[in-house]
């Protein structure tokens, strides 16, 4: 154990200042980005004075642009360069914070605020993954973007509590105290990191074209596709358990069903990263979306007790895919880790709309019925489809993925985390 603890302690050491400065960066922005993102609806209705149906649209607007409008991050993060593009993403989020404090006076600022406040994450989260990537020997890939993710699952899981302090009082001045933060992200990015090619020179003769990129898609089919299926069932548990919560126990149990979700994201991912590069991807998906299935069977049994122990067995499961996807697509696209990251986003765009939608409709017809708990029963069913796709579609591993494991087995076995 000492000289693992030591071996760690050589490979941090040795990493770029850059990257130190940006795993700690990321914590803060996913921190003040779940101040917001939670409290969008409620800001829009309470705050600016809208109708629910014209702010739930705003909102449907807002996550499209958030998770969609990273498929064009990647390609702006490649033009411009990552370090520009997430200092420019954080400065566009705090003007669209100060235009939405502004809104609350004049109405006609509230679409462009919330288009700007939802375009600063689809440009930010493509260059920050892309800047990891660049910044890592390929052995060290799994642990620094389980390290990443982690960092925004603290976000996700402290943000809200400490909003609640503020938008109680005058959500105004939640928005510009979140603006200032932003505006302050941004300078600690241009002044702590180092400025990192978003690629390399494509080498003589093998330019980058429209029809390489169309072959490395085509590549990316599967692992797109199953990640699309990841993000749709985590949605459909992440949006609806809410109204479950409030209908079977108490909705104040849905802050820790979600800080558990976050907690155990944020420890489970860096610690097992290794594993998870390793482990073949057939047999990882089949694991992942059972342990899915058995999560939201469990929640079916209602009660506190059940949704905290169902949160925790999905949670595993989510843990293993999300990273392994997001391996996945970036090993089958090497050359382009932003535009990859963009295509990762917008999976998850596509899957919280199909979520949204057939959850709804699910969730609806077995609350109209008197049995909201069936629910977590279709949920479990479509988990443990998924699975038995994935043993038979999943497909072999991409090449570079392969790699990462191999020198992953090499390397990182030294390192308690892997």
């Amino acid at each position: 154990m000492p000289s693992s603890a030591a071996a760690r302690w050589r490979t941090c050491a040795a990493l770029p200042a850059g990257l130190k400065a940006l795993v700690v960066l990321s914590t803060v922005v996913g921190l003040g980005s779940y101040m917001i993102t939670p409290f969008i609806g409620v800001l829009l209705v309470k705050g600016v004075g809208l109708d629910t149906g014209t702010a739930g649209l705003l909102v449907a607007v807002a996550t499209f642009i958030q998770f969609g409008g990273s498929i064009v991050g990647g390609p702006v993060a490649d033009r411009l360069g990552l370090k520009p593009t997430m200092t420019g993403a954080l400065l566009l989020r705090a003007l669209g914070l100060v235009l939405l404090a502004l809104a609350v006076h004049v109405h006609a600022l509230v679409l462009p605020a919330v288009v700007l406040v939802a375009a600063g994450p689809a440009l930010y989260l493509p260059a920050n993954k892309a800047y990891i990537v660049r910044s890592v020997a390929d052995d060290l890939r799994p642990l620094f973007l389980a390290i990443s993710a982690a960092a925004l699952n603290v976000g996700m899981g402290l943000g809200p509590f400490l909003a609640v302090l503020l938008i109680g009082r005058d959500p105004a001045v939640l928005l510009f105290v979140l603006a200032g933060l932003f505006a302050l992200f941004a300078v600690a990015h241009q002044v702590a990191m180092q400025p990192v090619a978003a690629r390399p020179d494509a080498p003589a003769g093998q330019a980058d074209s429209g029809g390489t990129l169309r072959g490395a898609l085509r590549e990316a089919r599967r692992p797109v596709l199953f990640n699309v299926a990841a993000f749709y069932l985590y949605f459909s548990f992440q949006s609806f358990i809410g109204l479950y919560a409030a209908a079977e126990s108490h909705l104040g149990l849905v802050g820790w069903v979600m800080l558990l979700n976050c907690a155990m994201m944020a420890i489970l991912q860096p610690l097992l990263a290794g594993r998870i590069a390793r482990a073949g991807y057939r047999g990882l998906l089949a694991g992942s979306f059972l342990l899915m299935a058995a999560g939201t069977a469990v929640m079916f049994l209602g009660g506190t007790p059940a949704l905290l122990l169902g949160t925790a067995v999905f949670t595993v499961g989510e843990a293993f895919v999300f990273l392994r996807g997001d391996l996945e697509v970036v090993g089958r696209i090497p050359d382009r880790p932003a535009f990859a990251f963009g295509v990762q986003r917008l999976t998850t765009g596509v899957g919280g709309l199909f979520a949204g939608a057939a959850g709804g409709f699910l969730f609806g017809h077995f609350q109209h019925g008197g049995h909201p708990g069936r629910y977590w029963l279709a949920v479990a069913a479509q988990c443990a489809v998924v699975a038995v796709l994935g043993l038979v579609l999943g497909g072999p591993s991409a090449g570079r993925t392969d790699r990462t494991g191999t020198e992953s087995a090499a390397g990182l076995e030294k390192e308690p985390a892997a």
